[in-house]
């Protein structure tokens, strides 16, 4: 990353952390928020989605578990259930520490460890009316590698898609939508990265400023 950016290259994070040559700490050091809006962007994505399906969702619900401070990142209305579904969007790298090994060895380890991970955090834990939580969590591995949970949620809103007539059939909508979810991550990735680099360079935490003088006109 050095030769990459043309900087002189900072050893230590801004939060104390030694920086690696590959970027994987400036991808997910929480310092400066980075994590927290590409979880938001993703999450944003998924709120676009239900609306062109005009599927009645709400997003960060409060007080939805009545013995834990659990907070679902969207409750979706599923027609067919008649019932709301909690989803849990979450990020993953795979080189954590803790699942690199793994990772290493299988493609969708991390998500798959996250989405274990997702679900025991809201199993235990009681809605109004004494109902146990069940949340679907929608991972996402920072290289695109999607969790087998959020596969099989995006295909069956492609067969919902598919069902009424003048929207795209069940391939289109898996096509268009893969497309966009990928394009996103891929933005929040150069996005976050940069404002970190422009941060510790000395400049501004613009990522836009710093791409100009990273790369001038």
């Amino acid at each position: 990353m050095p030769f990459r950016f043309h900087k002189d290259w900072m050893e230590v994070c801004n939060c104390g952390t030694p920086l690696d040559n590959s970027g994987y700490h400036l991808l997910t050091c929480k310092t400066g928020g980075g994590p927290i809006w590409s979880h938001e962007a993703i999450a944003g994505v998924w709120s676009e989605c239900f609306r062109s399906l005009h599927i009645h969702h709400r997003r960060e619900v409060r007080n939805r578990y009545i013995d834990s401070e659990c907070r679902p990142d969207i409750v979706m209305f599923d027609a067919e259930l008649g019932s709301n579904i909690d989803l849990d969007i979450s990020l993953a790298h795979p080189w954590s520490a803790d699942v690199f090994p793994g990772s290493a060895e299988a493609c969708g380890f991390a998500a798959s460890r996250r989405e274990a991970r997702k679900k025991s955090k809201y199993e235990h834990h009681k809605m109004p009316g004494g109902s146990v939580g069940n949340v679907i969590p929608l991972v996402m591995e920072h290289f695109g590698t999607w969790g087998e949970e959020g596969k099989k949620f995006l295909r069956k809103l492609a067969v919902h898609s598919s069902d009424e007539a003048g929207r795209p059939n069940a391939a289109e909508f898996l096509e268009f939508w893969r497309k966009r979810f990928s394009v996103q991550l891929q933005k929040c990735n150069s996005r976050v990265i940069a404002k970190k680099l422009s941060v510790l360079c000395g400049g501004s935490e613009n990522p836009e400023s710093f791409s100009t003088q990273v790369f001038p006109h």
